[in-house]
């Protein structure tokens, strides 16, 4: 793609999009939007720098308070290196050595920390270097005494305690450990003082900003809030006009359900009445013809043979007839059902329909005894030839298996298969066959629910509840 193209189709997104945007939001909204933005980056801006002087501060506070701290071991130190010196040159005792010699690290460590918290602060490091000598001087003059005893010269130990150089000395430390305690204690309390004003006046410019960003968050929430007005107007317009379409739906769904059951009901009745006029009439005409025959027959043997035999095959013609008026009646409405129940007629059809079609059947019914009301009687049995029928021609399966049975609340029927399922199966899009299977449970109140996957066979369960309800939606779910 040429470089100029591609450059092109990039502005025609930008553009797009910053068309869409200003039809998501107004003009205005967008202009206190990006004042908002502007002013919250003032105040990170203003937090951020506040924060690095503030934090800059403390980092001092603690500097100085941590000098302080090796001042206060200094101090401690030298009483403790004084001590143990006089206590070994009155007593000889070496006890007193290891005091001694702890002091001494303590003092030289706490000095040399103290000479490196320093060495940044001019004012610091003149009085720490001459604090250094004076603690380097009464250090030498106690390891001088120190070592005078240990040679013998006892009293010249003491003569060297007793003199005014070790008490000059140790006035001299006290005296600049005092005027450097000062000067940090000066230091600190100017530090804090400027971390006070730092956080006063972060506090007043955060303030100033939030207040500032305040009214034009006022200014956004009353525009939003129109906007929020006017979209809840329009979603409230569309949601009546959804509400109406969705009941005008659901009464025509009702008028059509309602028109589909009352067509499968006058569908059986024809069925039953054409099944009735069948029977009698047909087959009150069929026997007629076959009693006519066999007189016919009797009468006939000393006449011409090519009479009887066309006697014959008119008899085998009329067998043919009445066998297929019983299958035609059968089908129509099957007498097993009107005269020994739902039972044995799901038995009967079940057996003889596997039986046909090489396919095996594992068939659990209901009781020979158990009555059920005709309506439900005749849905049922539909069911149970649509299944088997949809099972013979598309399942490719082997087996198959019916259960009929009562529940607590009414009669229940599954009709499962081992063959390939069904492919690409949509419950919102039944075919003809498992819709009118769906229909009919729906009229009597009940549920219809198919279960399928490709190669894992077809499960259909059917409820019937015993005191049929308005009728409603059927559930069908994969």
């Amino acid at each position: 793609m040429p470089e100029s193209e591609h450059v092109e189709r990039r502005r025609r997104g930008t553009d797009l999009l910053l068309a869409q945007v200003l039809r998501a939001a107004p003009p205005r909204v967008l202009l206190v939007l990006l004042a908002t933005g502007l002013i919250s980056i003032v105040i990170f801006a203003v937090s951020e720098l506040a924060a690095r002087n503030v934090a800059s501060t403390r980092a001092d506070v603690l500097h100085a308070r941590n000098a302080q701290t090796q001042l206060a071991l200094l101090r401690a130190g030298l009483l403790q290196a004084e001590a143990s010196q006089r206590g070994y040159l009155l007593t000889e005792d070496p006890i007193y050595l290891e005091p001694l010699d702890d002091a001494v690290r303590l003092v030289q460590t706490s000095l040399a920390d103290l000479i490196a918290l320093a060495s940044n602060y001019l004012e610091w490091r003149a009085r720490t270097e001459t604090l250094r000598g004076f603690i380097d001087q009464r250090l030498d003059l106690i390891k001088r005494g120190i070592f005078m005893l240990q040679q013998g010269e006892r009293e010249r130990a003491l003569a060297g305690m007793r003199s005014g150089e070790g008490v000059e000395l140790t006035r001299g430390i006290d005296k600049r450990l005092d005027n450097l305690e000062t000067v940090l204690r000066i230091d600190i309390e100017h530090r804090e003082g400027r971390l006070d004003d730092a956080l006063l006046q972060q506090r007043i410019g955060v303030g100033i900003v939030v207040l500032v960003n305040l009214v034009f968050l006022v200014v956004l929430a009353d525009r939003m809030i129109r906007q929020f007005k006017l979209r809840e107007e329009h979603r409230a317009d569309l949601q009546g006009q959804a509400d109406l379409l969705e009941r005008t739906v659901a009464d025509r769904t009702d008028e059509l359900s309602s028109l589909s059951s009352h067509l499968q009901a006058s569908s059986e009745r024809e069925k039953a009445r054409l099944a009735r006029d069948l029977h009698d009439e047909l087959g009150g005409i069929l026997t007629s013809a076959k009693i006519d025959i066999a007189w016919l027959e009797g009468h006939s043997k000393l006449g011409d043979p090519d009479a009887l035999s066309h006697l014959a095959r008119l008899s085998s013609v009329l067998d043919e007839a009445v066998d297929l008026k019983r299958r035609v009646v059968e089908n129509l409405r099957p007498s097993l059902l009107d005269h020994l129940g739902l039972g044995v007629a799901v038995n009967w059809y079940a057996n003889e329909t596997c039986k046909k079609a090489d396919l095996a059947c594992r068939l659990t019914s209901l009781p020979d005894t158990e009555l059920v009301p005709p309506e439900m009687s005749i849905a049922i049995y539909r069911l149970v030839q649509e299944g088997l029928t949809n099972v013979i021609k598309y399942a490719q399966a082997t087996e198959v298996e019916i259960t009929l049975e009562r529940t607590s609340s009414g009669y229940r029927l599954v009709l499962a298969d081992n063959g390939i399922g069904i492919k690409g199966f949509r419950p919102a899009n039944l075919s003809h066959g498992l819709a009118g299977m769906r229909q009919r449970a729906r009229a009597l109140g009940g549920s219809f629910e198919i279960r399928t996957a490709p190669g894992q066979g077809t499960r259909i369960e059917a409820l019937f509840p015993l005191a049929p309800a308005a009728p409603k939606a059927a559930e069908v779910s994969a």
